[in-house]
């Protein structure tokens, strides 16, 4: 693999402490967080195994630290943290939502060395509101317009439903006059409290004309229109895909990076909570390369009911978070079935 670059994340949960109480939040409540010490033992021990990645494989990678909650700013170590991490060669990034950054932290944020932060944005004012509190929204453009004054590279996250689905427009419009560089969808993962929400997740039908009307946006606007949804990617796609056994694209859980929350537990991603160790009592390159579970979602023939037959496997397998949490809504715990979102299905 010499010469081919593996981009690598790790989404770091630096505490479940947040100031809002947002009604589609898929965290399950407050843990004993890691302190500084065990904070920068935990990015040096991912580091150490990237390392070994490189050296044993010959493996070129781009390694990625995307630090967030609840809210990271509630930690007083935070800029600490960030520096830390930049000095150990990981890009690093800032997820918040934007409600608690002044010039202050901007500067801070700046100083730091992030690549960039990324503010949660769920709707126009009304629809942002409604699921984050009252002048939530008013906090956050002010939040995002301070990063850009600083010039701090900021990017919009939005968490896409039934509420928002239809202002997409609108909000691609607020992005440019922001002057933020992107904006970012994903759907609705109904759990945590998010379960409330579950009839504001999209039919199958509106996530294929939700992600196919994105594509008017591709190189018409000022700022970048995407998507991390692996759906997504395939609304995108155009052509035949190499049919292979391992993923080469797709849903990134436990093939492409993994979730380290507050307490130091590993999951595959942090909207399935499944977990596989703790990177405070075992090593991160054991777990990444013994645990069953990651296994399971790396390997085609683990997957049933459909998915792992259809010709979009190798770029997909659907979003495995959601896959599970409507799963646990009819009492199992299966996160290798069909996405029940997917309007995409093709056999082979």
């Amino acid at each position: 693999m010499k010469g081919t670059p593996f981009d690598f994340f790790v989404q770091f949960h630096l505490t479940e402490r947040c100031n809002l109480v947002c009604r589609h939040c898929y965290q399950s409540g407050s843990v004993s967080e890691m302190n500084y010490e065990e904070v920068c033992g935990a990015i040096a021990e991912v580091k150490t195994a990237i390392e070994g990645w490189a050296k044993d494989y010959e493996m070129d990678v781009s390694p990625s630290l995307h630090f967030t909650g609840g809210e990271p700013l509630l930690r007083a170590d935070l800029f600490p943290i960030l520096r830390y991490a930049w000095g150990c060669g990981f890009s690093v990034s800032v997820m918040s939502n934007g409600t608690l950054i002044d010039r202050s932290i901007a500067e801070q944020l700046k100083a730091s060395e992030v690549a960039d932060v990324l503010i949660s944005l769920d709707g126009m004012e009304a629809a942002h509101d409604s699921l984050r509190g009252h002048g939530a929204f008013r906090s956050a453009v002010e939040g995002i317009t301070v990063l850009v004054g600083e010039g701090v590279d900021t990017n919009i996250n939005l968490t896409v439903s039934r509420m928002n689905m239809n202002q997409t427009r609108q909000l691609v419009a607020l992005a440019e006059e922001l002057g933020v560089s992107g904006i970012a969808f994903s759907r609705l993962v109904p759990s945590g409290r998010g379960k409330l929400l579950a009839d504001q997740a999209l039919t199958t039908q509106e996530v294929a004309a939700f992600y196919s009307s994105l594509r008017q946006y591709r190189d018409n606007t000022k700022v970048v229109v995407t998507s991390r949804d692996p759906l997504a990617a395939i609304a995108e796609l155009d052509g035949d895909i190499p049919q292979t056994e391992l993923p080469m694209g797709g849903c990134a859980a436990g093939m492409f990076g993994v979730t380290i929350t507050a307490d130091g537990t590993v999951m595959p991603c942090r909207r399935m909570d499944l977990p596989i160790g703790n990177i405070k009592t075992n090593r991160f390159r054991d777990l990444w390369a013994d645990s069953p579970i990651l296994w399971q979602l790396r390997t085609r023939k683990s997957y049933h009911g459909g998915c792992e037959n259809c010709r979009y496997w190798p770029a997909c397998r659907g979003c495995r978070a959601i896959a599970l949490a409507l799963a646990r809504a009819k009492g199992s715990e299966d996160y290798l079935g069909p996405d029940p979102q997917c309007p995409f299905y093709h056999t082979c």
